[in-house]
């Protein structure tokens, strides 16, 4: 009889740094740089991370800058599952305009609210998902070091924990902050824990 646990899968979530010039606005899909990283934030949230992990980021160069600043040589790989939400026509504009704009959608569901041209939290949520459930598969027993968007983070904790959406959009996920989620396969089952939700450092 085997009585060995089943190997655990790690995911550790960081949201990217914060961008340039775009604060109270929809920017989403849009390229846009991160500010530098501190040195000293960098190395500390880089002692809180394996020396060994699979790297993922997001296509946006903000994922990818942010990844380097912990780790010079980890030539992450964009997941195309973990963009950003695509705010569509509401890209660049700030939230107090699109409110004015819009006051006839239901604000009172964020997560379905969907953008002209763009994709609402929902369809975010379930890409992500589905990303989520094919790299676990794939990196069984390994960790993740996935440096992502806050609604993708949030999309992860639900996808995780079984919470609604609207909840979900309701944690908090700062800029380099760290979560940590774990899954293990206990007869054919997914089990997920959380380790840690925003987790941020002092540099």
């Amino acid at each position: 009889m085997n009585s060995s646990s089943p190997a655990r899968t790690e995911w550790i979530w960081i949201r990217h740094a914060a961008v340039q010039g775009q604060e109270s606005r929809y920017y989403g899909r849009l390229d846009v740089a991160p500010e530098p990283v501190d040195p000293a934030l960098a190395a500390a949230i880089a002692r809180r991370l394996p020396a060994v992990a699979v790297w993922l980021s997001s296509p946006l160069t903000r994922t990818r800058v942010t990844a380097l600043a912990f780790k010079a040589d980890a030539d992450p790989i964009p997941v195309g599952d973990f963009n950003d939400q695509n705010y569509g026509l509401w890209q660049g504009r700030s939230f107090n305009d699109v409110f004015a704009a819009n006051r006839t959608l239901d604000w009172a569901k964020p997560a379905e609210i969907l953008p002209p041209e763009g994709e609402s939290f929902v369809d975010v949520a379930t890409r992500v998902f589905d990303g989520i459930e094919r790299l676990t598969a794939h990196y069984a027993g390994h960790t993740i070091v996935s440096v992502a968007h806050a609604n993708v983070v949030r999309a992860a904790i639900a996808h995780a924990l079984g919470i609604d959406l609207a909840t979900a959009l309701r944690i908090e996920i700062a800029p380099l902050s760290i979560t940590r989620l774990g899954c293990r396969v206990v007869n054919g089952a997914a089990q997920w824990s959380v380790g840690c939700i925003n987790l941020e450092l002092a540099g």
